[in-house]
Order: C-alpha cells, then structure tokens, then sequence
C-alpha cells in the first residue's frame, strides 16, 4: 500500500489524534456553505445569468462559424437557418441534402459502398438530438418538421447479409438486404428508438422511446415495443 494511500486510511479510521484532527477538519470543509441571504443570491443570480449567457452565445458561434459550414460544404443543398452544436460526422460519399431552419445537436452518419449515389435529404424545420446516428446504403428521406430524440438509429440497411450461409461465406450485402427508410412530415421518433431498413413512417405518427420498427407506422399512429405494435391510430 502506498503511503499516501495509508494516511488517507488512517484519517477515515481516525487512528491517532492528528487522524481525528485531519478528519474534523475535513469534515468542516464538506458542511461549509455560502451564506444563503439575499446579497449572496444576487451576486450568484447574476454569476448564473452571466455563464448562462457565455454558454449560448459560445455555441451559436461554433455553430455559425464553424459546424454549420463544415456541414454545408458537404451537402449538395442546404437552406437557411442551420444550426449544428458538434463537429459534423461524415463517411463515405453520400449525397445530403437539408431544408431551411434545421437543427442538428449532432450529424452523424455513415454510408456504405453499394450505390454509387446514397441520399439522404431532411425537409424543413426538422430537429436531430445528440447520438443520433443514420446509417446509409442507398435512400434515407425525412420530411418537414420531424422530431429525432436523442441515440436514436436509422438505417436502410441490415449492416451484413441476413442469411447465416452467406455469412460464413464472408459474402457483403447485396440489394435485398438494402431498402429506403422514409419518416413523413410532423413524425417524432423517441429516444434510443431503432428504424430500420424499408420502414415508411407515416405522417404525424410517435414511434416510443426504446422501439425497434421493423414495419410501416401508419399516418397518426404510435407505435411502442420490441418490435414495435400499432397502439393507438
């Protein structure tokens, strides 16, 4: 045991007589507070106020200045309004395209090499929380306003073959295993839900928090489950 670690010991154990002093003065530090009266919250309000206004503006100049064209250089279209609160990140050669007043707390994504042009267009007024990840193989299109909660993944493709022999065999994907995702306008799409390949979700429709949607969710509907079921229309 290094020594300092034996120290640290014998002040929790409160040994010796300088243990006990070292722990008392320790735990007179842990319960010290600010004074909470009115003179103490003014000057903190305004501390708060401050940082709070030094934190916004920090990350719409990022945004501005730096993340928001690092993602226009890579898109074929992009609208006004873009706002984007990380680095942008890109693989592979898709072709994005992305509406006005859009914003991305992240834009990542991947797209393989079967199609020589992959797409993934957003429309208008749409919302991307953090971690969330699209995964493109050929076609990826999210209509106006829709919402994407946080570590949500859209993929329009299963990643390897779906059949086992194939697998072994090492073989890539092919066609049948690569199909386009489409999420209509107005839809919101929970946290850490999962869309996968050939999925249409339909105009206005919820799909839950935590859900696996492995088919189509109707105009309006909520969807919820692993897989994910039709609960409401």
């Amino acid at each position: 045991m290094k020594s300092l670690d034996q120290i640290i010991l014998k002040v929790k154990r409160r040994e010796t007589p300088a243990a006990q002093m070292a722990y008392r003065a320790y735990r007179t530090l842990i319960e010290f507070d600010i004074p909470d009266n009115q003179a103490m919250k003014m000057l903190y309000g305004s501390i708060y106020v401050g940082h709070h206004i030094w934190v916004d503006a920090r990350e719409w100049m990022l945004s501005k200045f730096a993340y928001a064209p690092m993602l226009r250089s890579r898109c074929e279209y992009a609208g006004s309004g873009l706002n984007v609160s990380a680095p942008p990140y890109i693989r592979g050669h898709a072709r994005i395209s992305i509406g006005s007043n859009c914003t991305f707390s992240t834009f990542s994504l991947h797209s393989g090499k079967f199609v020589d042009r992959p797409e993934i267009s957003f429309g208008d007024g749409c919302f991307v929380a953090g971690q969330v990840q699209f995964t493109l193989n050929k076609r990826i299109t999210v209509g106006n306003h829709v919402l994407i909660a946080g570590r949500a993944d859209i993929q329009d493709s299963d990643g390897h073959p779906s059949d086992p022999s194939r697998r072994m065999r090492g073989e890539d994907m092919d066609e049948t295993d690569i199909a386009p995702v489409t999420i209509q306008d107005y839809a919101w799409i929970g946290r850490d839900a999962h869309v996968l390949k050939g999925v249409t979700i339909g105009r206005g429709a919820v799909v839950a928090a935590g859900s696996v949607v492995v088919t189509d969710v109707p105009e309006g509907a909520i969807a919820m489950g692993v897989p994910a079921r039709i609960l409401k229309r």
